[in-house]
């Protein structure tokens, strides 16, 4: 499991994405949720936003924030197992593995511009993405087990 708590440092940003409705999909916004529900987080300065299926909509709330480091969080296809972790460090322009490839695509190139930020995507390998309630069993313990690093 990745060793998140090695790179919060500064003000962060964690950008849950995704859609509840689409299994796995909704992997980065049950993140958020598990992260909101703990009473106290180990690290002060973290900002928990929840993108949904527009995390573009979110741009210029990140931008006032002024984070030295921001995490979009989203499940990614990129060929591992259901409910491995992969951090990406260097954001490419256009890079694709989303499961909402021109949308993050946008938001990351964007918030590189107008934040100066680290940005960061935490891609979670899904199990199913079609339609229907509830993360497969991978999936919510990968989430839980991410977010227990920061609780």
């Amino acid at each position: 499991m990745i060793e998140i708590e090695k790179y919060i440092q500064g003000k962060v940003v964690f950008l849950g994405v995704g859609n509840l409705m689409r299994g796995d999909d909704g992997a980065g916004c049950k993140f958020i949720e598990e992260l909101k529900k703990a009473e106290k987080l180990r690290f002060s300065q973290i900002y928990l936003l929840d993108g949904g299926q527009v995390p573009e909509n979110y741009i210029e709330v990140i931008a006032k924030i002024k984070p030295d480091k921001i995490f979009i969080v989203d499940s990614a296809d990129f060929g591992g197992s259901p409910g491995e972790v992969r951090l990406i460090e260097e954001v490419e322009p256009g890079l694709s593995f989303s499961t909402h490839t021109l949308s993050l695509s946008f938001v990351v190139d964007y918030l590189r511009k107008k934040t100066g930020a680290k940005i960061f995507i935490l891609g979670i390998q899904p199990r199913k993405l079609g339609w229907g309630n509830g993360l497969s069993s991978e999936v919510r313990k990968a989430v839980k087990d991410l977010a227990a690093k920061l609780i």
